[in-house]
């Protein structure tokens, strides 16, 4: 697994709230603790099924949020 992205302030919270594919749909209260946000994901080489997954962290560097979805 990879760190592909990682956003910060009104751009995390923005990618916090978008719908999948894009974005993992996260809730009112955790978009709007998000200070950042990770995507990591699986790359063409690596074994088994591929995924993206979404991390929302606040402004402690706490993870508040995870969800992870088929695809890249």
């Amino acid at each position: 697994m990879h760190l592909r992205h990682r956003g910060t302030g009104e751009a995390a919270r923005e990618l916090a709230g978008s719908s999948p594919p894009f974005g993992p749909a996260f809730g009112p209260g955790v978009v709007s603790c998000t200070e950042t946000i990770e995507v990591w994901g699986t790359s063409f080489d690596d074994p088994d099924r591929d995924f993206c997954e979404f991390r929302a962290l606040d402004a402690a560097g706490r993870e508040i949020g995870r969800m992870r979805l088929g695809g890249y």
